[in-house]
């Protein structure tokens, strides 16, 4: 089935019942839109008096159903999908590399100086036989990828979900393994390769900017795996993320057991009443379940019984993550129920 060719908001809704994760982005522009006082600190000049200092995961914005923080917001949701593009009919489609489990290979063609020879592939040796000053943009460059890697050189007949960007440069949209994680860069790969993971973001075809339009370029609809040879360069040039690095996410099984002392079966009991809730089907939705759910086991971080991140961890691990609901919403979610909590405590 083809992408939509014209409605943004349309565009939006295909991807999203593919699982790719869309926010709007300013209409005729390539950021995403502010649409709350507080989120936005303003500028150097021109500070924002009502701007509440807060990550991302801490916004109640997003909680709520809103687009603030851009990518942060992104979702698959249609309901919110659509409500956001009944808002902003004209805006652009943001497409969230991380959360759609994405790596967008951002090819520029921007010309300009050419680098030294040393950072035109950093880490690699030219071949001897190679003349730099034939070297103009990124498309050279990852011609020169390829020949070094002995891979298949991309070509006007896409083997993955192509997008060419006004300036004439190319999005090569690659999945990921699941599980794996990677970050954004624009130097380490090569000159004028950048590539857009983790919250990093690419545009969607038929985005209109004040450069000229995003092009879906060839037949090719669907989106091909990383290449071996590609994500092996990218793991040496920094890109992968070790996931020995990342928080150990605690199990329920494993808080349970902690909590199985005579005086300890309230809270346990509380536990597993709350998490078995969470995961059953619920008509006032699954952000504010999921909310609730937190905002109830939150009473025991005072106490000493659990943390906040042993709280954050349970909550989203019994989630019902899926269908329109990611792990990045229940966790905010998750984080919103346990600041409302602890809040009320100090303020009472």
């Amino acid at each position: 089935m083809a992408i939509p060719a014209t409605q943004p908001g349309a565009v939006a809704l295909w991807l999203a019942s593919r699982g790719i994760h869309v926010h709007p982005l300013i209409p005729g522009r390539k950021l995403p839109p502010r649409n709350c006082n507080r989120c936005s600190p303003g500028t150097a000049s021109d500070r924002n008096p009502l701007y509440i200092p807060h990550t991302p995961e801490e916004c109640r914005c997003i909680a709520a159903g809103r687009y603030c923080h851009g990518v942060h917001a992104a979702t698959t949701d249609p309901e919110r999908i659509t409500n956001w593009w009944q808002q902003l009919p004209d805006a652009a489609v943001g497409v969230a590399a991380g959360p759609s489990g994405l790596l967008i290979l951002d090819v520029d063609r921007h010309g300009g100086e050419r680098p030294s020879v040393d950072k035109i592939l950093p880490g690699l040796e030219l071949p001897e036989d190679v003349d730099p000053s034939t070297i103009h943009d990124g498309l050279d460059v990852l011609a020169l990828l390829c020949e070094i890697r002995q891979a298949p050189l991309p070509d006007i007949a896409p083997r993955t979900m192509t997008v060419r960007t006004p300036s004439g440069g190319l999005h090569y949209w690659y999945r990921v393994p699941e599980g794996t994680r990677w970050k954004s860069d624009s130097k380490a790969l090569g000159w004028q390769l950048d590539v857009k993971a983790g919250w990093g973001y690419g545009i969607a075809p038929g985005s209109v900017t004040p450069k000229g339009t995003y092009q879906r370029v060839g037949d090719c609809f669907t989106i091909a795996e990383l290449p071996a040879w590609l994500a092996a360069d990218l793991k040496r040039t920094g890109h992968y993320i070790d996931p020995g690095k990342n928080r150990r996410r605690v199990s329920a099984s494993q808080l349970l057991s902690r909590l199985s002392p005579q005086d300890d079966r309230y809270v346990k009991w509380v536990v597993e009443a709350e998490l078995t809730q969470l995961g059953q089907e619920h008509e006032g939705g699954r952000n504010a379940a999921t909310f609730n759910a937190a905002k109830a086991l939150a009473r025991f971080i005072g106490t000493g019984k659990l943390t906040e991140g042993e709280v954050e961890d349970l909550v989203v691990g019994a989630a019902p993550i899926g269908n329109g609901f990611s792990e990045r919403e229940a966790r905010s979610a998750a984080r919103s129920g346990i600041r409302t909590r602890l809040n009320s405590r100090r303020a009472a």
